[in-house]
């Protein structure tokens, strides 16, 4: 079985090495590798360290840590090299870092994809700076739109009008992710199974969104942050999205941020899980149609500066032809 992983992300002073401890001790019987992106310290109780070598560090809790001052890809063999038996990957990014591009390595490498597989990203945000950080770091908007699940932290120290309408921007902006609230690292949340990338947990998530009828635009502090929702009772032409897809994340991948779509493709009697990290994508299967399903293809797109209409009509230039 693939190995777990986790993405924390947030940006700096959200409290993501608090949130890290946290979940440690919450899971006393999971043996964590955690990838350290900001290796100033090791972000887990010093205490904890019981050895180290070629710059894994052995946990008294029997978890290991280790810096990422490589190629994540070498890192992660040198972690699977150790010999250091583990059950769960946590990658803790730097607060500038853009989660993506760390995903991407989970997608798009097959050496990668038979030991590990992505779970999902957490993005950390502090409830008390949130909307001046937005305002004024696009990382940050980034890293929203990519999580899969939002922690709000410090929730406790806003008022609870304000945190409402906090979460009610969070939800404009990236329509995919669930969220919870935390004080400062402390949460009740199960952060560990998401299954964002599974294609039954994805395809759910979908319909929620695609239901509300989602199209969101904000303008003022979210750099242009756009969220677009479709629904479409024709059958696509594979081959026409594949084309459509590549060109689309090979011209404007700086500006797409996600794509994910559940699609009825042809003749094709399984439904098709249609994913985007960066320039990569990828297609999966999730179980057939059931006959008494509409066959509605479901697609949501997060990015910068997206004109909903430009994207509809070339959207249905992939369908096909009757």
């Amino acid at each position: 079985m693939p190995i777990p992983v986790t993405i924390l992300t947030g940006f700096l002073g959200a409290g993501k090495t608090s949130l890290l401890n946290q979940l440690i001790a919450n899971h006393p019987d999971k043996k964590f590798a955690i990838i350290e992106n900001e290796f100033g310290e090791v972000p887990i109780d010093g205490d904890l360290v019981i050895g180290a070598s070629d710059a894994i560090f052995e946990l008294a809790n029997g978890c290991i840590c280790c810096s990422l001052n490589g190629e994540l890809v070498e890192t992660l063999e040198k972690l699977l090299d150790s010999g250091k038996a583990f059950d769960h990957l946590i990658i803790e990014t730097t607060g500038m870092a853009e989660p993506d591009a760390v995903a991407a390595a989970f997608v798009s490498d097959p050496g990668i994809q038979s030991a590990f597989q992505l779970d999902g990203t957490i993005c950390l945000v502090d409830a008390v700076s949130l909307q001046e950080t937005l305002a004024e770091r696009e990382e940050a908007v980034k890293q929203i739109t990519f999580a899969d699940h939002i922690v709000i932290n410090k929730a406790d120290d806003v008022q609870a009008h304000y945190l409402e309408a906090l979460q009610s921007n969070l939800r404009e902006m990236n329509p995919l992710a669930t969220i919870s609230l935390a004080n400062y690292g402390h949460t009740t949340a199960e952060l560990l199974s998401l299954h964002a990338y599974e294609a039954g947990q994805l395809e759910q998530r979908i319909k929620v969104v695609v239901q509300d009828g989602h199209s969101h635009e904000h303008h003022h502090h979210h750099a242009d942050v756009t969220a677009h929702s479709f629904t479409f009772e024709q059958a696509f032409d594979l081959l026409a999205f594949i084309h459509w897809s590549k060109v689309l994340l090979m011209i404007q991948g700086k500006n797409i941020y996600r794509i994910k779509g559940i699609l009825n493709v042809g003749k094709e009697v399984s439904k098709m899980v249609f994913q985007s990290v960066r320039t990569q994508s990828a297609f999966t299967r999730a179980g057939d149609w059931p006959e008494e399903e509409p066959r509605l293809s479901r697609i949501v797109i997060i990015g910068k500066g997206l004109k909903r209409e430009a994207l509809e009509k070339a959207l249905r230039s992939c369908l096909q032809k009757s």
